[in-house]
Parts: C-alpha cells; sequence; structure tokens
C-alpha cells in the first residue's frame, strides 16, 4: 500500500511539472475566438494573437 500511494504522489508531482513546461498561461489569460477565422484576442488584457488553434502562450503587453 505505501508503494501505492508513493507511486501515485510521484504521478502527481510529474503530472504537474509537466503541464508548468508545456504552457506559459498566467491564470488571468483566457482567449476568445474573434468573428475573423484564424484572429484571437485576450478578455483579461486585451492582447490578439493570429493562430488556427487556441494560443498556447501569454502575449500581455509590458508596461
Amino acid at each position: 500500500m505505501p508503494v501505492l500511494l508513493l507511486l501515485l504522489l510521484l504521478g502527481v508531482v510529474a503530472y504537474f511539472i509537466w503541464r508548468a513546461r508545456s504552457t506559459t498561461l498566467t491564470r488571468d489569460c483566457r482567449w476568445r475566438r474573434l468573428s475573423v477565422a484564424g484572429d484571437w484576442r485576450c478578455a483579461f488584457c486585451g492582447a490578439t494573437c493570429e493562430s488556427a488553434e487556441t494560443p498556447t502562450d501569454c502575449h500581455k503587453p509590458s508596461g
């Protein structure tokens, strides 16, 4: 039983590490598709992006 719990814990930690490295989106990123095909706009900061798929990077303007 302790071995199973240890494997479960390692699996959860590995999942969180993988998710942290696969995206740079912040909690505030809310990408919405615009009516124009291929355009995305962040509902939080107003950043725009042209992509066929949902953006996986934060394009928040600095400043």
